[in-house]
């Protein structure tokens, strides 16, 4: 479990202009997927957030149903998810280079102290437990790789 009280953020997506509550694309992506805000790894923050850009400036009908076409959620390490491009040619170049010490530079927050912080996931997804988890079910397997 990680916290019904606390809520658990990395500095990571802040440091290049996000905030919260993060924007609509964000959010309907973790809504969906259903994992901690924590268990990102910096690859997928840009990924989402250069989505969501392209979605306001210039795709607007693009959705969080579209990202299975270029990209798998997948598991690595300890039960933290980035995004394995579906092709040689990936959609957004440059995204996979990592930060020095990302783990290490993170926050909490009292769930009741923000908008809707009850709602946020309590427990980490792991990779082949999903218990709890078979109304998304459908949404969440193109995602996961095996």
């Amino acid at each position: 479990m990680v916290s019904n009280e606390w809520l658990c953020f990395n500095a990571f997506p802040f440091t290049f202009g996000l905030y919260f509550p993060f924007p609509d694309f964000i959010t309907e992506f973790f809504n969906i997927i259903k994992i901690s805000f924590s268990q990102t790894m910096p690859m997928l923050w840009r990924v989402l957030l250069v989505l969501d850009r392209i979605k306001k400036t210039h795709i607007p009908d693009i959705s969080v149903h579209d990202l299975p076409l270029a990209y798998r959620l997948r598991c690595h390490g300890s039960c933290r998810f980035l995004f394995y491009s579906t092709s040689s040619d990936p959609l957004i170049l440059h995204a996979t280079g990592n930060e020095e010490e990302w783990k290490s530079k993170f926050f909490f927050v009292k769930r009741d102290s923000i908008p809707g912080g009850a709602d946020y996931p309590v427990n980490w997804l792991r990779k082949g437990r999903i218990r709890g988890f078979r109304m998304i079910l459908p949404y969440i397997l193109p995602y996961i790789l095996n």
